[in-house]
């Protein structure tokens, strides 16, 4: 009744009849493992309908974590592994809920292009997307929501791809003459640091070994009010190594500082019981100070959904809630797992400056692990590139 008389409704007529497949890729990846239990092997058997299973196992590195749990994935694991499911699904409309989050910048171009080979004259596919880069190799044309995050949104007209990026960077719609941010948005060339300053937080040579998967770190330090980056290809053990520095996973080499207290953003964001403010008041002992509100609630946009419940926010929301709750912390070291997934390019570039500012003011520093080049750029003074063969073995050198 709600479309009658709308394109809408006779596309849904079809879904009804069967005549329209749909195929969907979540963006909550990391809740997966509590629906699916099981090795990647039983998965991908399970989801073949299209019998491509082999050639998606080559293209997409899945080859070295066939035999793993679908527990023991790391964000990029899963995120390659849940797009390959939903591709081996006999389908004629593809929907993938943002395919970049998670991935390193070469499974993005892998993953862009396999995306695109699924277009043909009887299969579409729909695309959500933050990372601008992807979304301009992937599409064919686009359309911007706007509106006020958590109140209402807007959906535009569609738009060749160019034009439409630019006008999302410019925030202003000429069709509609509507201007919906009161600023553009602006690359800017990243300055080289070279400040010294005193050391907070040395680590020892690190090794870990897992039954089919090493780790080897070789020594290092962290200055006071240093941000120090991470990156570097999916499934090399970056994850591990934050949770080895948090205490979460013991080394099998190497005996690290207890002294030193570390707050741990995860990359698995589980949406707990409770309000943003329940979960803000555990942890927090100067929320209510005017540096808070303005610095972080403000900044972060989380004032509009302060009395939210965790279990209704967006995957953007969700990870803006678990940065503040993790700058809210009493720490010496605060570690990022992946900051900038699932949040627009606008709130990107925000959260890398709450994170900088936070470091400055309290003298203390921040380790962030992330794949978008432009908001490490925009954040590190310094960075661990980490190498090796993914999903066997992975190594830093400095």
């Amino acid at each position: 009744d709600m479309y009658r008389g709308t394109e809408i409704q006779s596309f849904l007529k079809e879904v009804k009849a069967g005549k329209v497949k749909i195929a969907y890729k979540p963006q909550a990846i990391h809740l997966l493992p509590k629906e699916i239990e099981g090795k990647v092997s039983e998965l991908l058997d399970k989801a073949n309908e299209n019998g491509r299973k082999d050639e998606l196992i080559e293209k997409l590195g899945l080859k070295n974590i066939l035999d793993r749990e679908i527990n023991q994935l790391s964000g990029g694991e899963l995120q390659r592994l849940a797009i390959a499911a939903t591709m081996l699904r006999d389908a004629n409309f593809y929907f993938f809920d943002e395919p970049a989050s998670f991935l390193d910048i070469t499974a993005r171009i892998k993953v862009a292009r396999l995306i695109r080979d699924l277009v043909n004259d009887s299969t579409a596919v729909l695309v959500v997307e933050h990372d601008l880069a992807t979304l301009d190799y992937i599409s064919d044309q686009m359309q911007i929501l706007y509106g006020e995050a958590a109140v209402y949104g807007i959906v535009t007209q569609t738009k060749p791809v160019r034009r439409g990026i630019n006008e999302y960077l410019d925030g202003f719609l000429p069709d509609d003459n509507i201007r919906f941010r009161d600023y553009k948005i602006t690359f800017n060339r990243g300055v080289e640091r070279g400040v010294t300053r005193p050391i907070l937080f040395s680590w020892p040579e690190l090794s870990k070994k897992f039954k089919s998967f090493s780790l080897s770190i070789k020594k290092g330090d962290i200055q006071k009010g240093e941000v120090l980056t991470i990156t570097g290809s999916n499934g090399l053990g970056k994850t591990t190594f934050l949770k080895m520095l948090a205490g979460m996973i013991k080394p099998d080499k190497g005996k690290l500082d207890c002294k030193i207290k570390i707050a741990y953003k995860p990359q698995d964001l589980q949406p707990e019981i409770g309000t943003v403010k329940d979960w803000l008041d555990k942890v927090a002992k100067d929320q209510d100070s005017g540096w808070f509100k303005q610095n972080i609630l403000e900044k972060l946009n989380l004032k509009k959904i302060i009395n939210s419940k965790l279990s209704d926010l967006s995957g953007g929301e969700l990870q803006k809630v678990y940065v503040a709750i993790t700058l809210s912390k009493e720490a010496d070291l605060y570690a990022f797992d992946e900051p900038s997934a699932f949040i627009d390019v606008e709130d990107r570039l925000k959260v890398a400056e709450v994170i900088k500012e936070f470091m400055i003011k309290r003298d203390t520093s921040a380790i962030v692990v992330d794949h978008d080049v432009q908001f490490i750029d925009y954040i590190g003074d310094s960075m661990l590139v980490f190498r090796g063969e993914p999903g066997k073995e992975g190594n830093v050198e400095s």
